[in-house]
């Protein structure tokens, strides 16, 4: 059989073969970007696929008139970019026709002058960029938003609005107007990432609008919500994940009597608070019937550094949670720090017992949970086995251990035991606990299969006895652990560290102990050669 000529390849295949040249790893955008340039200059054949492909990403506006004849763009004083643009629209449509992605940072708009921004909103075509799928805008200037409105087109799936990629928009008047703007322009998008910094109604009004307007998301990042779009994306049946921000304590109830009931599979769901409050009125206000990963977090800058919550605020938020949430829940993420500032880890009224904890043992398919926000030192090895029997499937657990609480733990180390026994599929343990000497010889140590898949244990401000004893136990139900984590106290603090000979001295029995159980493997295999 005759092997088929490169050039007679139909354009499928072509496009195939250019994009796996363009994303090749390890290899420089920029020699990327020669070489498919190249390969347009190569043939007819060649021009058009290759020239798709090297044109369907851009970042910056650069780019985009740089192909322009010599004359049209030139540089001002302060070296930017400007352009006496006239017939050449012809030919900056056959490029921007290509474009199915484009990404603009403050840098990018930095490096262009008015004139280009005005000839640029000023193109007779319909659409500047009329195929464009993918935006990616990083800056807040309102003197660039008519360029921004000139790029919204009803193409666009994905956008993403803010300052850099990790900083938020801040609310404004002519934002509120470009949002109002964007969900009429942009039906058909499914991701929209708008996070705005600060509680604004008329800003909260207005993403909520655009959002009311979308109604094929399927990701979605916004700031505060009001009730009538929380009640849309309840609707929505191809939402797959969904990041919102609370306002302050109030949370709108639904417009009607009914609560929101989100209808569609969830796979995160990431909700940031400004209060424990706030939580729990936002859960008894909605139901989400089927989310597969929650995130909570609580945003410290608007706390009160003196008083972050109270201790009964705690278990009316767990059981809000429970009722809002189905028992198909897989992950429980929470990001939350109030303790090492205060005295409040000396305070056994923040500490709580099996009773506030037990709304979360509906949740059976959990393979993380993170309970380490919270003081659990009323918790014994009894109930503690009670709890961990409800979470077979647990591969992440993180117990007390996040807010370097020292309020003496009853949890001891036949808790732990408990845990490795009914959780077999363990990666990761963060707890407090009393560590100890048992007896090897009796249940549960005696009955339970070792773990050998972890290798590092974070221990917090766990109390200690006998480092030895503990060392070895730990080998005995551990086989692969290395070495123990525990906190150091941070900033200028020069309180004394808790505990920390005794972890030290478990730290390096644990050494010698793996050496040894190596040594052992190596002598064995030996045996078995001979």
């Amino acid at each position: 059989m005759r092997h088929v000529h490169v050039c007679l390849l139909p354009t499928e295949i072509l496009l195939g073969i250019f994009t796996i040249i363009r994303e090749e790893p390890g290899t420089r955008d920029s020699l990327k970007r020669e070489t498919i340039a190249a390969l347009a200059r190569t043939c007819k054949t060649f021009k058009e696929p290759a020239l798709d492909v090297l044109w369907e990403n851009i970042s910056g506006i650069k780019p985009l008139i740089s192909f322009l004849p010599e004359g049209v763009v030139s540089r001002t004083r302060n070296q930017k970019l400007k352009t006496s643009l006239r017939g050449e629209w012809k030919i900056f449509a056959q490029y921007a026709r290509r474009i199915h992605s484009l990404a603009i940072d403050k840098c990018n708009l930095d490096e262009i002058s008015e004139q280009v921004v005005e000839a640029l909103v000023s193109t007779p075509s319909l659409a500047l960029l009329s195929n464009l799928r993918k935006l990616q805008w990083l800056d807040d200037r309102g003197c660039f938003f008519p360029l921004l409105r000139t790029l919204l087109v009803p193409t666009i799936t994905s956008i993403k609005l803010g300052i850099d990629s990790s900083e938020l928009w801040l609310s404004s008047f002519s934002k509120s107007a470009l949002l109002t703007f964007l969900g009429a322009r942009c039906p058909s998008i499914r991701e929209l990432d708008c996070v705005y910094d600060g509680h604004s109604d008329e800003f909260s009004d207005a993403i909520s609008e655009a959002v009311c307007c979308c109604h094929e998301l399927v990701h979605l990042k916004a700031g505060v919500l009001n009730a009538q779009a929380l009640v849309h994306l309840a609707s929505l049946p191809l939402l797959k994940s969904l990041h919102l921000w609370l306002s302050f304590d109030v949370v709108d109830k639904p417009p009607t009597n009914s609560i929101p009931m989100f209808i569609s599979k969830l796979d995160e769901l990431s909700i940031t608070a400004r209060s424990h409050t706030s939580l729990t009125q936002c859960f008894r206000n909605v139901r989400f019937l089927s989310c597969r990963s929650v995130v909570l977090s609580i945003d410290l800058d608007w706390m009160d550094p003196d008083e972050p919550y109270d201790p009964l605020d705690i278990p009316d938020l767990i059981v809000a949670f429970s009722e809002c949430f189905s028992p198909v829940l897989e992950e429980l993420w929470v990001h939350s720090d109030f303790g090492h500032h205060n005295e409040r880890i000396l305070d056994h009224r923040f500490a709580f017992g099996f009773d506030v904890i037990a709304p979360f043992l509906q949740f059976s398919h959990l393979t993380m949970l993170d309970l380490d926000w919270l003081c659990t030192s009323d918790i014994g090895d009894e109930a503690f086995r009670n709890m961990v029997q409800s979470w077979p499937l647990l591969k992440d657990f993180r117990f007390e251990s996040g807010d370097r609480w020292v309020v003496p733990p009853s949890l001891t180390f036949t808790g732990l035991v408990h845990l490795i026994q009914h959780c077999r599929h363990l990666r990761r343990i963060d707890i407090h606990f009393s560590a100890c000497s048992i007896d090897a010889n009796s249940e549960p140590f005696s009955t339970t299969l070792p773990n050998e898949m972890i290798t590092c244990l974070f221990v917090g401000f766990s109390p200690i006895v006998d480092p030895k004893a503990v060392a070895r136990q730990l080998h005995v139900l551990l086989p692969n652990l290395t070495h123990v984590v525990r906190y150091e106290w941070g900033g200028d603090d020069d309180r004394e560290v808790p505990f920390v000979k005794g972890w030290n001295t478990v730290d390096e029995y644990l050494e010698l102990l793996t050496e040894g159980a190596v040594l052992r493997e190596k002598i064995g295999e030996l045996w078995e050669e001979s």
